[in-house]
């Protein structure tokens, strides 16, 4: 991801800043660059027999904050890049929710480019393959088939101005007048605490592979230094006399 960012979009009403989605944060990895999870995918709703032949599925394809972190203050834009018989197939989302609802019959490749503020002209690039049936059984009407991956974009030696957009994220999306997604997608995916205490084992674990590191660290310190004693004592004994063989 970018390490640049420009000034935020987010100061729309839309997130309350009193409400922390993730007790850790800013999130680092093992190498100490800055990460921001973020989760993408689909929720398909099969429209029933009587649906038109090409209008079997009403579908959803999203971008958000894994823990509804409000990403505004760092995403200037989503792009969803649809199958070519759509029409305006390529859809840019410039507030959250970041998504897309279409009708259609057949499952295919959606590509996903997030824009940051001031980050990469290209974007970060994410593919996600459209799901509408079940991995079993058959589609219903009651049970939407939802697809949802987890990633992360990171950020190395982030300035000062990305940092604190970044500090800014880690508030609640709030209900937005949106009624597709607070009722048709919200309500499928993965709830925020799930994510919070995954979040806070992730953080335990890489505080302690970080301890394990510094543990072996200072064991090879030791024995580097061990050894330059062990030498250095080798040096300070007198030599062991030769003896010669007479003639």
């Amino acid at each position: 991801a970018g390490t640049q960012a420009a000034t935020s979009k987010a100061d729309n009403g839309e997130a309350d800043s009193t409400q922390l989605p993730s007790s850790v944060w800013p999130i680092k990895d093992s190498d100490g660059f800055i990460v921001v999870p973020i989760s993408y995918g689909s929720v398909a709703y099969w429209q029933g027999k009587k649906a038109p032949d090409y209008q079997t599925f009403r579908w959803h394809v999203f971008v958000r904050g894994t823990n509804n972190e409000d990403l505004s203050p760092l995403v200037d834009r989503v792009v969803f890049q649809l199958h070519p018989s759509f029409n305006n197939p390529t859809r840019a989302i410039e507030q959250p929710p970041f998504h897309v609802s279409e009708l259609g019959w057949g499952e295919f490749e959606i590509g996903i480019r997030i824009y940051l503020h001031e980050g990469p002209e290209q974007g970060i690039e994410l593919r996600h393959p459209l799901q509408l049936f079940p991995k079993s059984g058959e589609p219903s009407t009651k049970r939407p088939v939802v697809s949802e991956r987890h990633d992360e974009m990171v950020f190395n030696k982030p300035s000062e101005t990305v940092m604190q957009q970044i500090m800014l994220c880690n508030r609640r999306l709030q209900a937005t007048s949106n009624t597709t997604w607070t009722q048709m997608v919200e309500p499928h995916l993965s709830p925020p605490n799930l994510h919070d205490e995954q979040l806070r084992i992730h953080a335990a674990r890489r505080r302690i592979q970080a301890e394990i590191e510094l543990a072996k660290e200072e064991y090879e310190a030791m024995d580097r230094e061990a050894t330059l004693m062990a030498d250095e004592v080798r040096s300070l004994e007198p030599p062991v006399p030769v003896k010669k063989e007479r003639p």
